[in-house]
C-alpha cells in the first residue's frame, strides 16, 4: 500500500527532532528504581476481578505526531479507527515479538497496512493484514519472521486503513509507541508462580501494557462466560480511558489464538 508511505513521512516530520530528548527520559527512568522491582502484594492478586488498573510507567511522553489522522475523505470517520493504548500512547512489553490491538468500527476495509519504524525512523517491518468484515476489536502479533525488539530501544509502530478502493490518499493511521523492558528476576518469578488468570494483574502493576491486555484477551477467548475475565477486561480498558470498545466483540484474535 503505497498510499500509506507517501504520508508516512509527513506525519514522522516531528519524530528526528524529539527521539533525543525521549530518549534521555527513558534512560533516567531505567537508572531510577525500576517498575518491574516494584514488589506485588500476592494478597492483592488473589483479588484479580477487582484489581486490573493499569499503572503508567514513568517514561515521558512520546512525541506527539499523527495520532489518528485522516486524509481525503476520511475526515468524517472519526472514531472509526482507535488503537487500544494508554493515553500516552507509549506501551511497555517484554516479549520479543508483542501483539498489538486496535478497535474499527465499520466493516468497511479489507486490508491494512502496518509499519514498525526504529528511533532512526527507518524501517524495521511492513505486511498488508487481511480482516474480517465485521466491526470489533483486532489484533496482530509481530511474526517471528520479523527483527526481534532490542531493549531498551523505542520503536514506532502505524496502522493505516484505506477508505478508497484505488490506491489514495484518503487513509485513516493511528500509531503508537512501543519499547521492551527486561523483567526483573523478582517479577520472572511472581509471573511463573502464578496461573494465567492472575498474570494480568502483575503486568498491570508494572505498567507493562502489552502483556496485560493481551493476557486479559486471551482469558476472554478461553474463558467467554466469566464474569470475572470480562469485569477484568472493563477494569483494564476504562483505567486508560477506553471506555467505549468495552463491550466491543474480539474480532479476530480467538481465532489466531486457536
Amino acid at each position: 500500500m503505497s498510499w500509506m508511505k507517501k504520508n508516512l513521512y509527513t506525519l514522522a516530520i516531528p519524530i528526528s527532532l524529539t527521539f533525543s530528548t525521549l530518549s534521555a527520559l527513558s534512560v533516567q527512568a531505567h537508572s531510577q528504581k525500576g517498575f518491574v522491582d516494584t514488589p506485588v502484594d500476592t494478597q492483592k492478586v488473589r483479588t484479580w476481578q477487582i484489581s486490573q488498573t493499569f499503572k503508567t510507567p514513568n517514561r515521558g511522553t512520546p512525541p506527539a505526531t499523527a495520532g489518528g489522522a485522516t486524509r481525503g475523505g476520511c475526515t468524517e470517520k472519526k472514531g472509526y479507527l482507535t488503537s487500544l493504548m494508554p493515553k500516552q500512547k507509549l506501551g511497555l512489553t517484554v516479549n520479543e515479538y508483542p501483539t498489538f490491538f486496535w478497535h474499527m468500527s465499520k466493516p468497511e476495509v479489507k486490508t491494512a497496512e502496518f509499519l514498525l519504524l526504529d528511533d532512526n525512523d527507518d524501517l524495521v517491518y511492513e505486511t498488508n493484514l487481511k480482516l474480517p468484515k465485521k466491526p470489533g476489536i483486532f489484533s496482530f502479533t509481530l511474526p517471528s519472521e520479523a527483527p526481534a525488539l532490542k531493549v531498551n530501544k523505542l520503536y514506532h509502530w502505524y496502522l493505516s486503513v484505506n477508505c478508497s478502493s484505488e490506491e489514495t490518499d484518503e487513509d485513516i493511521t493511528i500509531e503508537g509507541w512501543v519499547e521492551r523492558t527486561k523483567p526483573s528476576l523478582a517479577l520472572r518469578i511472581k509471573l511463573n508462580n502464578l496461573a494465567p488468570k492472575y498474570r494480568s494483574k502483575v503486568y498491570a502493576d508494572a505498567g507493562i501494557w502489552h502483556e496485560a491486555i493481551t493476557n486479559v484477551a486471551q482469558q476472554r477467548c478461553s474463558f467467554p462466560s466469566d464474569s470475572n475475565v470480562m469485569l477484568n477486561w472493563k477494569k483494564l480498558l476504562t483505567s486508560v480511558g477506553l471506555n467505549k470498545v468495552v463491550s466491543e466483540p474480539l474480532n479476530n484474535i480467538c481465532e489466531i489464538q486457536s
